[in-house]
C-alpha cells in the first residue's frame, strides 16, 4: 500500500490548523446557506435498501490507541457514517483519527470514505465550528437542549460550514422542531433508562410523523450480546432509512472487537437478519463470530 506523501500530510496538518474564530464569524455571517447531503444521501438510499451508522465511545481509562484498522473496516462494510462521541476523554483526538483514516486511505477508493459525526456537548456554533476544524462532515445536534431558533441557528452554522446537523429526537413535537430547522436527517434516540428492546418500539412508533423528505435514523444499543440485531430488524422493518448502533465499540485494540463489527455489518446486510435470534458464546464485550459456527467474514 502506498503511503501518503509529506506534501498531502503537511497540507493536511496545515488544513487542521484552521481558524475558528474565523469560521464561527462565517456562520453567523451565511444568510441562507444550502444544506449539503452527503450524509443524507449515504443515509437515505435511492435504492431504498436500508444503511447502518456505527458509533465509536471510548470506554473509561481507556488511553489514545490506533483506530485505523477499526476505521478501515468500517469503510469497507459501507458503514453510512461514523459517530464519534467526543465527550471521554481523548474522544476529540478519537474523531481526528477516524477523519484522518478515512480522508488519507479512503479518497479515490471504493467504497469511499465515511462522513465522520461529531457527537457530544453541542453549546451553539462554536461547538459546530470546533467540530469542522477537526474534519467532522456532520454534527449530532440533541433537539431537546436548543429553544427553536437556538437549533435553527446550529443546523444553518452546520450547512454554512458545508456540513450536516444530524438532529436526535425523542418526540413528535422535537421532529417538527428539527424539520422547521432546516435539518434533513433526524435520529430517534431516547436518553432512558428503559430497556433498549422498548425503545426500539417506541422509535418505531414515531416514524409516521417524520416526513418523508427526510432521512430518518433509529438508535439501537451496541453490545448487547445479540438483542440489538433483532431491534434493529424491527427498526428497519418500520421503515426507518438506517440504524444507529449506539456506543459500538469502546476499545479498538481489543481484537474481538473487528470480529464483532465484521459480524453485525454482515448480519445487518443480510436478508436473515430482520427475523434474528443468536445463541453464541460470549466473550467479552465483544462476543461475535465463535458460536454456531459462524466465522465472521475476513475484512482485509
Amino acid at each position: 500500500v502506498c503511503k501518503p506523501s509529506r506534501h498531502l500530510l503537511g497540507s493536511l496538518q496545515m488544513a487542521a490548523a484552521v481558524d475558528i474564530d474565523g469560521l464561527i464569524e462565517k456562520a453567523r455571517k451565511a444568510k441562507s446557506p444550502k444544506a449539503p447531503k452527503r450524509i443524507y444521501k449515504a443515509v437515505k438510499k435511492k435504492s431504498g435498501a436500508h444503511s447502518i451508522l456505527l458509533e465509536f465511545s471510548r470506554d473509561e481509562e481507556v488511553p489514545d490507541h490506533k483506530l485505523d484498522e477499526l476505521s478501515l473496516t468500517f469503510r469497507r462494510g459501507s458503514v453510512a457514517a461514523i459517530v464519534v462521541d467526543t465527550t471521554p476523554e481523548g474522544g476529540k483526538v478519537d474523531l481526528e483519527n477516524f477523519v484522518k483514516e478515512q480522508t488519507l486511505w479512503g479518497k479515490g477508493e471504493f467504497p469511499g470514505p465515511c462522513p465522520v459525526i461529531w457527537r457530544g456537548n453541542v453549546k451553539g456554533i462554536e461547538t459546530v465550528a470546533e467540530a469542522k476544524s477537526l474534519g467532522a462532515q456532520g454534527v449530532a445536534v440533541p433537539a431537546d437542549q436548543f429553544e427553536q431558533d437556538d437549533l435553527t441557528e446550529v443546523v444553518k452554522a452546520c450547512h454554512a460550514l458545508d456540513m450536516e446537523a444530524v438532529v436526535e429526537v425523542m418526540d413528535q413535537e422535537q421532529i417538527k422542531a428539527a424539520v422547521d430547522a432546516g435539518a434533513m436527517t433526524v435520529c430517534v434516540r431516547f436518553e432512558s433508562n428503559a430497556g433498549a428492546s422498548f425503545l426500539s418500539y417506541a422509535a418505531k412508533a414515531l416514524i409516521p410523523d417524520i416526513p418523508d423528505k427526510i432521512a430518518s435514523v433509529a438508535a439501537v444499543k451496541g453490545r448487547q450480546g445479540g438483542p440489538e440485531l433483532e431491534q434493529a430488524g424491527v427498526l428497519v422493518n418500520a421503515k426507518f432509512n438506517s440504524v444507529l448502533l449506539t456506543d459500538f465499540v469502546g476499545d479498538a485494540r481489543d481484537d474481538s472487537c473487528l470480529r464483532y463489527t465484521k459480524y453485525i455489518l454482515y448480519m445487518l446486510a443480510s436478508k436473515k437478519s430482520k427475523n434474528l435470534q443468536i445463541n453464541e458464546l460470549k466473550a467479552g464485550a465483544y462476543g461475535y463470530g465463535g458460536g454456531a459456527g459462524f466465522q465472521a467474514p475476513s475484512g482485509r
